[in-house]
């Protein structure tokens, strides 16, 4: 299974408030993937997407209040709504700001939890975190980091333990691991750049996307002149 350091604060957020929780960031991080495996800890568990059903947008806006919305909802879902059992997932909230604003009744009404993400760029994300103070809290989530990668890969944390502890130190890594984790880096780079690069599409940072698309023009256009040269 793959371990994302979120996925610890995840549960411990929810062992110490019963305010919902908003994670935010790039798109394609695997957000919806570490609130997947923590809705496994709930007997029942629903999840909302607004870009995979649109329909939602429109169901949800004409809602009033707390019980409308978890009627609206029952009748949206076939998975059971079981009080003090059930995480509500609303995901793409950016497509449906009215519902981050909702939560705040339906953390008051006190019988379902609640979790929910959003790719927010710009404009979006600055009207969203605005919205409900005193019972959402916001996390940022990052692209997968090098440490996470190598965990996936199968490096213990008895060697990642003793990575941490030499760079502190300032001491040389023994050079058979070292070699070990360089390999690991180079097919690190490989395997995450394209999202680390998605992660700094913002409103006021598309230099990394541009240069993106910049390098594949470039590499397009090489190869057209080699095909008339030849």
């Amino acid at each position: 299974m793959l371990k994302r350091k979120i996925d610890h604060y995840i549960k411990r957020y929810y062992e110490t408030t019963r305010n919902a929780l908003l994670i935010t960031g790039a798109r394609q991080i695997g957000k919806t993937y570490s609130i997947r495996q923590f809705g496994k800890s709930f007997k029942s568990f629903v999840e909302i997407n607004f870009i995979d059903n649109p329909e939602a947008v429109d169901v949800f806006k004409g809602a009033k209040g707390s019980a409308d919305i978890l009627f609206r909802l029952s009748a949206m879902t076939t998975i059971p709504l079981i009080k003090g059992e059930t995480l509500i997932f609303f995901d793409e909230v950016q497509k449906c700001p009215e519902m981050v604003t909702a939560i705040k009744f339906l953390v008051d009404e006190g019988s379902y939890r609640y979790i929910l993400s959003g790719s927010l760029l710009g404009v979006e994300l600055k009207d969203l975190r605005s919205e409900p103070v005193g019972y959402m809290g916001i996390k940022d989530m990052y692209p997968l980091d090098f440490e996470e990668f190598i965990s996936c890969v199968g490096i213990n944390d008895k060697i990642i333990d003793s990575l941490r502890n030499a760079w502190e130190s300032r001491v040389a890594v023994d050079e058979f691991v070292h070699s070990k984790i360089m390999e690991l880096f180079r097919l690190y780079l490989v395997a995450v750049s394209y999202t680390h690069l998605r992660a700094h599409e913002t409103g006021r940072n598309l230099v990394c996307r541009l240069l993106l698309e910049k390098k594949k023009k470039k590499k397009k256009t090489t190869t057209i002149r080699l095909v008339k040269q030849i």
